[in-house]
């Protein structure tokens, strides 16, 4: 149930955490859709693999035997019917509604993120740019158990009060960071010149949260809440479901006639509707 209290900790504290969001029976029909869909690339290239072998397994033949194929693989699972259904279920979207205080939200870049020791796919501590909108609420919901011990997801509470902070390291997308960031903050490794007093006081390893999640459990943040992810250390993969759900009435694509849209990164519908990396966020509507 989303009470005021937790309306109020999603503004104070920039997330919250929302138990059960979604259901062991969806996670299994999603589960189901991708292994039918692994056997028919499979069979259809010929490919032997015992009827038994687990989904994860299956994923990892196909990445060693047609890498390119195991790509396509990856990128199909977001146009899922399983997947699709929980991303635009009513009980999501309308506890998003109430959290964004909106009638309305446009839903972007929806998947389901792979993490493992063989892909490492962690991101560094980063607020999410290069978006639609300049403001929007981040689903981060892993279908497998998630902890500060076994890797998973990092916020840093209250950082999203300061709105879109500009350092050295804002324009680089966060996937193209290093990897093991988080890491070397904790270590007390992190060396760098941030150029930003806020910055050098946010990345601190006693500032850092890492939410314990069991599968279906979810975070729910804003998009100006610095966050970011490591590794995952336990055999096989961490499915994680992602998706992002936008404030109508923060989105300059369709409100402001003189909004140059980002053309170089990803598109929604075919047309560029990105913030450029360089521009501020706390700008677009003063």
């Amino acid at each position: 149930m989303l009470n005021k209290n937790l309306i109020k900790k999603f503004n104070d504290q920039g997330y919250i955490i929302i138990k059960n969001l979604v259901g062991k029976r969806e996670i299994k029909k999603i589960y189901s859709q991708m292994n039918t869909t692994l056997n028919t690339i499979l069979d259809y290239n010929k490919i032997k693999f015992s009827k038994n072998l687990s989904l994860d397994k299956k994923y990892f033949l196909l990445k060693r035997k047609i890498p390119v194929l195991k790509s396509h693989f990856y990128d199909s699972i977001r146009i899922m019917d399983a997947l699709n259904n929980v991303i635009y279920s009513p009980k999501i979207v309308s506890k998003i509604k109430k959290l964004l205080n909106t009638k309305t939200v446009f839903i972007t870049n929806h998947r389901l993120r792979t993490d493992s020791k063989i892909e490492k796919a962690n991101l560094a501590m980063h607020q999410e740019l290069n978006n639609i909108s300049t403001e929007s609420a981040l689903v981060f919901c892993p279908f497998v158990e998630v902890s500060k011990k076994i890797g998973g997801l990092c916020v840093i509470p209250k950082s999203h009060i300061h709105g879109h902070i500009e350092y050295n390291n804002t324009k680089v997308p966060a996937e193209k960071r290093d990897n093991g960031f988080i890491n070397k903050i904790l270590k007390g490794k992190d060396k760098k010149n941030y150029k930003n007093e806020i910055i050098k006081n946010l990345f601190d390893k006693d500032k850092l949260v890492f939410p314990h999640l069991y599968p279906g459990d979810a975070v729910i943040f804003k998009s100006m809440l610095f966050h970011g992810s490591t590794n995952y250390k336990k055999n096989g993969l961490r499915w994680t479901l992602i998706a992002n759900y936008h404030k109508v009435n923060k989105t300059p694509y369709i409100l402001k006639k003189d909004f140059k849209p980002d053309k170089i990164y990803k598109t929604e519908l075919g047309m560029p509707m990105r913030i450029p990396y360089n521009v501020n966020y706390n700008k677009i509507f003063k």
